[in-house]
């Protein structure tokens, strides 16, 4: 099937180019330039050597991107899950199947980095940061190893956001939105030239919503919905022609009610290892999914708040032939969470979080600019971060559930000295990180077409770890602290080769690091190794037919070395409380594949882009895999968990002139994941006879629609996302519950939004 879809997608594409080819005399349109940042300079996407996918401002206002899953799931070789175990924008994000492979809840370094202005955002308290995308003038998403320039742990790739920038103009803009789920939102951007030197921008949005899952429970919280607010001021000062001083604050709340997620009905491997595998999910009267997607049945008042302070800082001097920029970042972020533990309305066991980070950075960049034979990067950085976790399990006051439909009382599930706020498993947790770093790139210009760059990066970690004021059921649990460091050297080698203007070849290799750490459960430290990468590609990056048409390939293989998986079992499986987590290096692991972007003008106004990602990967050594219930498999030779097989998109996008002034448009998005396994549990399903469903992701078509007129003072913008109703989940959230795994549904969603611009 996918073959065929495959084969008629690309004949489809072809036939319009070959047709592009044949017209291209008479008609001398061309595509809009992609620029990117992603080497720290200002370049076309088709002059780097990496494989990267960007989204422009047009793009990101036409297709409605507001958070990480809009674009993500634009781009081939990219798969996340929305898990909701972390609000309705918690994601995990996997680039070419390198992401964070675990089942519990421990706080590793991640393997992709998030910037916002080139600082990382990775390290905040909610676990995986996923800012809204107010004012955004480009997002890039970049393949492979970045740590020359991106370092932070971006062994995966890197996805890099840049706002707009204040300016000379004086402009503003008001917006309002209503969706499905009494969905609706009010945004506003304002830019004032304060002086001919200094510049402030100021953008402010609230939004609030009803969620997709509803709570038929009058004693929990109603529905998955929420309330944000979003605030960012920014200014430019000009002390001199050659100075450029950029500072910004921004503020994000959330507010939300319980997760976005209903019950699948089948227990998961936790729960079975306590109540045994004969143990039956209970339906509360609402169902499992697929036929119930929108009700739960939760007795707990449940919230899920974020709050995040964002300040940024960089000065760039531009001198005779150099650039001196310095960049400082500072993040303070905090969640707390109260969650439904059993998963039914039954108050037999209640959760409690409150996580709270910090994270401050400063790096200084010296480079080259201009075209010579010799360009050079040289930089330093400093980062320090700070996480705390409390983490409670307490019994609720209930030991049976009597189903509301049928009056069947079905426990006791606890022994009666359970009362109410009894303390399971109770924990604080603090890990500090901090990190040196110095990197550096030069590329030798040989000739007009030949270029050969050499860089890498030397990183130092220092990583602690201490849990303390431990409790299991009631009982304290002695504090216990670990450290540990680590020294790395990740290089990076390109070699480019420029046929003519318009098509670039290149090979390249890089090494991609993550640190090690300390795990501290019951007394026990112990040390994970850091987890290694070699990635080798080879690319092609084309333009043709006058610049109507960009087709870029690139095949890829990465070689892992102690890939980090985290993991989660008791110590005990007849104590409830012994809950233990780990992080295991599996010895080998490897992931090769390809992927394809093309964006072609076919006529004035219709263009046509389209993307396709094939990826293989697998444990190629994992003898000693512990997942929970002490369950231990070799995963050996088993396929890594977020590889789908194939990821494809397109997208046609039409746009016509009313009027001199009002020009209206129609565009189409298709995506395409295949299935396969999203979590660990997944990946050994066959060695433990788990089910099918819901343990392997479904393969999915998702199929979005959007129109809208726009002019120089306004833009509406109509659309339905998944118009056809597909049926799937990207994740699934096997944490203990009586209702079984949980699946977040995805709906149906149609909305309308409306902006009116003031000003220049």
């Amino acid at each position: 099937m996918i073959k065929a879809l495959v084969g008629a997608t690309a004949l489809s594409t072809l036939l319009p180019l070959y047709a592009i080819a044949q017209t291209t005399a008479q008609n001398r349109l061309s595509l809009e330039e992609v620029v990117v940042t992603a080497q720290r300079r200002v370049q076309s996407i088709q002059d780097i050597p990496i494989s990267a996918t960007a989204f422009t401002e047009d793009v990101i206002l036409k297709s409605n991107i507001t958070e990480a899953k809009d674009y993500l799931q634009l781009a081939p070789n990219i798969s996340f899950a929305e898990g909701g175990q972390r609000g309705n924008r918690s994601i995990r994000v996997s680039i070419r199947g390198v992401s964070n492979v675990g089942l519990g809840e421990l706080s590793a370094a991640d393997s992709i980095g998030y910037y916002f202005d080139d600082v990382n955002i990775g390290f905040v308290a909610s676990g995986i940061a996923n800012p809204p995308l107010y004012d955004v003038e480009r997002v890039e998403i970049l393949r492979g190893p970045q740590g020359t320039y991106f370092g932070r742990n971006s062994m995966g790739g890197a996805l890099s956001i840049s706002s707009k920038k204040p300016d000379e103009n004086l402009y503003a803009e008001i917006s309002g939105k209503y969706a499905r789920f009494d969905t609706w939102s009010i945004d506003g951007v304002i830019n004032v030239p304060v002086t001919d030197k200094f510049f402030l921008r100021a953008v402010a949005a609230y939004e609030e919503s009803n969620g997709i899952v509803k709570n038929i429970n009058p004693t929990g919280a109603p529905n998955s919905g929420y309330e944000n607010k979003y605030a960012r001021l920014s200014a430019r000062i000009l002390p001199s022609d050659n100075l450029t001083v950029d500072l910004s604050v921004s503020y994000s709340d959330e507010d939300e009610g319980h997760d976005a997620t209903v019950n699948s009905g089948v227990i998961d491997l936790d729960t079975k290892s306590i109540f045994g595998p004969g143990f039956v999910a209970l339906s509360d009267g609402v169902g499992f999914y697929p036929n119930n997607q929108r009700l739960v049945n939760h007795d707990l008042l449940e919230y899920n708040r974020s709050e995040v302070l964002f300040l940024n800082g960089a000065i760039t001097y531009e001198g005779d032939g150099f650039q001196i920029k310095s960049i400082t970042g500072y993040l303070d972020s905090e969640n707390s969470r109260a969650f439904d533990q059993d998963r039914t309305s039954s108050n037999i066991l209640q959760r409690f979080n409150n996580y709270s980070a910090t994270s401050f950075s400063q790096e200084l960049r010296l480079q080259s600019s201009g075209d010579r034979i010799l360009q050079w990067t040289f930089g330093g950085i400093y980062s320090k971060d700070k996480l705390r976790q409390f983490n409670s399990v307490q019994a609720a006051g209930s030991a049976t559930h009597t189903d509301p439909i049928t009056g069947v009382v079905s426990g006791p599930f606890l022994p009666p000295f359970f009362v109410e706020g009894y303390r399971i498993n109770e924990n604080n947790r603090l890990w500090n990180y901090e990190s040196y770093a110095a990197f550096g790139e030069i590329t030798f210009n040989a000739t007009d077409q030949l270029s050969l760059i050499v860089g890498g990066r030397y990183t130092h970690d220092s990583i602690k770890f201490s849990v303390f004021d431990t409790v299991a059921q009631e009982k304290p649990v002695a504090d216990a602290a670990g450290e540990t460091s680590f020294n790395n050297f990740s290089p990076r080698a390109v070699l480019n080769y420029k046929f003519d203007q318009d098509i670039l070849a290149y090979i390249s290799a890089s090494r991609g690091y993550k640190a090690g750490g300390v795990d501290v459960t019951r007394g026990i430290v112990t040390d994970f190794r850091p987890e290694k990468l070699w990635s080798y590609e080879a690319g092609v990056k084309t333009t043709f037919a006058e610049g109507r048409v960009r087709l870029n390939a690139a095949v890829f293989l990465l070689d892992w070395k102690d890939l980090q998986v985290q993991s989660n079992f008791l110590l005990d499986p007849n104590d409830i409380s012994s809950s233990f987590e780990k992080t295991l290096n599996a010895a080998k692991a490897r992931n090769k594949g390809f992927e394809i972007d093309m964006a072609a003008l076919l006529t004035e106004g219709l263009q046509v882009s389209f993307g396709l990602g094939y990826l293989k990967g697998e444990f190629r050594e994992f003898p000693d895999a512990v997942l929970r219930g002490n369950n231990r498999v070799d995963l050996s030779g088993k396929p890594l968990p977020n590889t789908p097989k194939w990821t494809l998109n397109g997208a046609v996008d039409y746009s016509v002139p009313v009027t001199d002034s009002l020009t209206s448009f129609i565009r189409g998005e298709w995506v395409h994941r295949s299935g396969g396994p999203g979590d660990l549990e997944a990946v050994a399903s066959s060695e433990l006879n788990l089910p099918v469903f819901p343990y392997m992701r479904p393969s999915y078509h998702v199929f979005n629609l959007r129109a809208g007129i726009q002019s120089e003072r306004f833009d509406i913008t109509g659309y339905v996302e998944n118009i056809f109703k597909e049926n799937y989940y990207t994740g699934t959230q096997d944490a203990f519950g009586l209702g079984g795994i949980r699946l977040r549904p995805n709906p149906r969603i149609w909305g309308l939004k409306a902006t009116y611009k003031f000003g220049s």
